[in-house]
């Protein structure tokens, strides 16, 4: 029986997720070799490269990514009127979560992560801007840390702080829904926000990528990510969206994200806001919420288990049993 690929194996192969990104067509999410997922820095590296590579089948046999799906996110009715009334409460929430959060329990969004100081936790933050967060995850907890920033002048400047941080990696990249370059206007305190949902017309080039195929290049899939958070000015939505459409949110054990639901670039937040909700409650609960401004989420303990069941063909209700003693019934939106 092969070996479960260790989180060491998957995260220290060196890679550029840059190479050939592509907009994931249906049809192609589904089994995906671990060779089609690592990209190396250059064309210098490729004998070390497919050394490395023949060294892992050997000790692991050929890994698969049979597991990536995606997933149903249609709502039931009774989904639907939850979503109606949170629609209705969206502003009211937003207002009043913005004054407690704001100077008062702001801290939360780094001090909150306690699980992050145990070994070699994996950290992914999307967003990065010029470090103010990063460095107090650091600073606590020093997990394994990539940081995605699609900015150069900010990417510069997350690479000088981390310089000498060897568990932190700085990836010139934004996420969101699909591959596309997007022109922004810098703005903001200190000019240090940047959103391609602005409205405001700019000059600096954002390269932008799929958020699903960008994680599952990272390897997510092969191993859990332990807190993956986003402050990325409006592509929360595409990437949350993006990624609760596959079962790699399974492979999250901890999700948490701002909400820019202002911007006037965004085509209709509120409503897609309340549906983010419904479709991350199938697998997460809260962990702290202040609705519309920051929230984390956590996985529930049976997607634990998802994890290992991916290869089952799973219809909403059907039950599981798990030895003798154990059963767990696979919730509404599972289905794929």
């Amino acid at each position: 029986m092969a070996k479960e690929p260790t989180l060491k194996t998957c995260f220290n192969v060196r890679r550029d997720p840059l190479d050939h990104f592509e907009q994931p067509q249906e049809a192609k999410i589904g089994v995906k070799k671990l060779e089609d997922t690592i990209q190396f820095e250059d064309s210098k590296r490729s004998t070390s490269a497919s050394n490395l590579l023949t060294q892992l089948s050997e000790r692991y046999e050929p890994v698969l990514f049979s597991s990536i799906r995606l997933r149903n996110t249609e709502l039931t009715r009774e989904k639907q009127n939850i979503t109606t009334v949170c629609l209705e409460n969206a502003v009211n929430d937003r207002e009043k979560n913005g004054s407690l959060f704001w100077g008062k329990e702001d801290h939360i969004r780094t001090t909150h992560h306690t699980y992050l100081k145990k070994k070699d936790t994996v950290l992914i933050e999307i967003g990065g801007n010029i470090g103010d967060d990063a460095t107090q995850f650091v600073k606590f907890y020093n997990p394994r840390y990539v940081i995605g920033e699609p900015l150069e002048d900010y990417v510069s400047i997350l690479q000088e702080k981390f310089k000498n941080i060897s568990r932190v990696t700085v990836i010139n990249v934004g996420l969101g829904m699909k591959v596309e370059i997007a022109m922004v206007k810098t703005e903001g305190t200190n000019a240090i926000a940047t959103s391609e949902f602005s409205g405001a017309n700019g000059k600096r080039l954002l390269y932008l990528t799929n958020a699903t195929k960008f994680l599952m290049n990272l390897g997510v899939g092969l191993f859990d990510v332990d807190l993956l958070t986003t402050n990325c000015k409006g592509c929360e939505y595409e990437v949350l969206e993006t990624i609760l459409s596959t079962n790699l949110i399974n492979y999250i054990k901890n999700i948490q994200f701002a909400m820019h639901s202002t911007l006037q670039g965004l085509n209709d937040p509120l409503a897609r806001y309340c549906k983010i909700q419904e479709l991350l409650r199938r697998t997460h609960t809260p962990t702290y919420q202040y609705r519309l401004i920051w929230e984390s989420w956590r996985r529930n303990s049976f997607c634990k288990l998802c994890t290992y069941l991916q290869g089952l063909s799973f219809t909403s209700g059907l039950t599981i049993n798990i030895a003798d003693h154990f059963t767990i019934s696979v919730i509404e939106g599972m289905s794929h």
